[in-house]
C-alpha cells in the first residue's frame, strides 16, 4: 500500500502551510549564506540541495516544487545572480517535485524506504542534468563539465545524504501530528456510525 504523503490539506493544514513557508525560507538561507564560488562561472557551491530534497520528502511533489524552485530562485536574486533565477526555478523545482512524487510512494514513513533512495537519486540526476544543459548553452561546455563533476556533484551527494539521514524521522513525526487523530478514527468506523 502506498504512503499518503504529507501535504497542505486536512485538519492541520495550517501546520503544513507553515512548514511550506519554513522549508522555502530554509532553502533560501542554505543556498545564500554559505557560498563557495566556482572559478569561471557564476555558479557556486552551497547546501541548498539538502533543503530542496528534504522539502520534497516532507511536502510531496507540489510542496517540493515550491520549496525547491522558489526558495532557490530567491537566493539567486538576493545573492546577485538574477539571470540564473529562472533556470534555477525550473531545475530546482523539478528536483524537489521528483523527490516528493517518488518518495510519496514509499511503503512506510517511519524508516528509510528504497523509494526514498530512488527519489533522491532521480532528484540529483535532474539537478545535475538541468544545470549542465543550462551552463552548456549560457556559458561553455567545458565549464559546464567542470562544474558538473565538482561543485554540482558535491552538492547533490551532500544534499541527498542529509535528506536520507534525517528525512524519514522528520516525516514520521509530521505524519503523527497531521494524521494521528484521523488514523484512529479510520480504524473504528463502526463506533462512529453507532453513535449517530
Amino acid at each position: 500500500m502506498e504512503m499518503e504523503y504529507f501535504r497542505p490539506s486536512g485538519k492541520n493544514s495550517a501546520v503544513n502551510l507553515a512548514l511550506l513557508a519554513i522549508m522555502t525560507a530554509l532553502t533560501t538561507i542554505m543556498t545564500f549564506v554559505i557560498r563557495i564560488p566556482y572559478p569561471g562561472t557564476s555558479g557556486y557551491f552551497n547546501f541548498g540541495d539538502s533543503m530542496v530534497m528534504l522539502g520534497g520528502l516532507l511536502l510531496g511533489p507540489v510542496g517540493g516544487f515550491f520549496v525547491g524552485g522558489v526558495g532557490s530562485a530567491i537566493a539567486d536574486v538576493v545573492g546577485g545572480y538574477p539571470h540564473w533565477a529562472l533556470p534555477t526555478l525550473i531545475i530546482k523545482g523539478f528536483e524537489g517535485m521528483a523527490v516528493g512524487y517518488l518518495s510519496s510512494r514509499a511503503s512506510e514513513h517511519i524508516r528509510l524506504d528504497k523509494r526514498d533512495v530512488i527519489a533522491v537519486f532521480v532528484g540529483a540526476i535532474i539537478m545535475l542534468t538541468g544545470y549542465f544543459i543550462a551552463q552548456m548553452f549560457l556559458i561553455d561546455i567545458a565549464v559546464a563539465i567542470g562544474e558538473l563533476v565538482t561543485v554540482n556533484l558535491a552538492q547533490v551527494v551532500i544534499g541527498g545524504t542529509v535528506t536520507l539521514m534525517i528525512g524519514p524521522t522528520i516525516r514520521s513525526y509530521l505524519r503523527t501530528i497531521n494524521y494521528g487523530e484521523f488514523d484512529e478514527l479510520a480504524e473504528r468506523p463502526s463506533e462512529d456510525t453507532s453513535n449517530e
